[in-house]
């Protein structure tokens, strides 16, 4: 079983208890994730760090599977929902506005409260949630991309986040191509990583080689022969 089904399989868990026990509380319900994906012997969705806070960002996960996935939120009352995820309901409700908008750089203008609320934190669980859905496949790739674009529009403050997780992003979609076989060598990941960077256009966005292997071990199987030439190599 591939690590993405894995996932799928702790979030599932984790709403199964959540059902069975009629949990309400969020640091009940970060504590559940925290002890199945420990039981699972895996990971959340993460990136080359291992944050405090990461099961509680896990929580977006939590939220899209069980929304996209299982249909909770026809089946869980809104109030538990709103106790449980009020801080993903409000980044749903913003991307939503931020993809609608035929100007990103405005949307503040409407979502003046929200935007007020934001912190680093707080913007990258923005593109967290984009991300994951993407990742579950709940929403395409080139949604992320429009969500990430305009962000960067709307959130002119926020410029070195952003940059951050584009960087976490192409690590992820390089890793990808690493494990499908479209990138075979060091040199190839440099050009592959320059291009999508290109694609993206968040400047000063290109990771180096090493950052990429240790975001990809997370998703994929790397092959060794690919580990090694880029540890033997510059951190390019």
């Amino acid at each position: 079983m591939d690590l993405r089904r894995k996932r799928i399989r702790v979030l599932v868990d984790t709403w199964s208890e959540i059902m069975l026990n009629g949990v309400a509380d969020r640091e009940r319900a970060v504590e559940l994730l925290r002890k199945l994906y420990s039981d699972a012997g895996i990971d959340p969705i993460r990136g080359a760090s291992t944050p405090p806070d990461l099961f509680d960002k896990e929580m977006i996960s939590l939220y899209i599977i069980g929304k996209w996935g299982l249909g909770i939120d026809k089946e869980v009352p809104r109030e538990q929902l709103e106790r449980l995820f009020p801080l993903e309901i409000a980044i749903e409700r913003f991307i939503e506005r931020l993809l609608s908008s035929s100007d990103p750089s405005r949307v503040c203008e409407e979502e003046r409260e929200f935007c007020q609320s934001l912190d680093d934190s707080k913007v990258a669980r923005i593109l967290r949630f984009a991300f994951t859905k993407m990742y579950f496949g709940f929403s395409t790739e080139e949604e992320f991309r429009r969500v990430l674009k305009a962000l960067y529009q709307a959130l002119p403050g926020f410029e070195e986040t952003i940059r951050r997780f584009t960087k976490f992003f192409i690590a992820y979609k390089i890793g990808e191509m690493i494990a499908r076989g479209a990138v075979k060598n060091r040199m190839e990941m440099s050009l592959a990583k320059n291009t999508l960077a290109l694609e993206l256009s968040i400047p000063k966005a290109v990771p180096s080689n090493k950052y990429i292997l240790e975001v990809a071990k997370h998703y994929f199987q790397i092959p060794e022969r690919i580990r090694r030439e880029v540890e033997k190599g510059k951190n390019d």
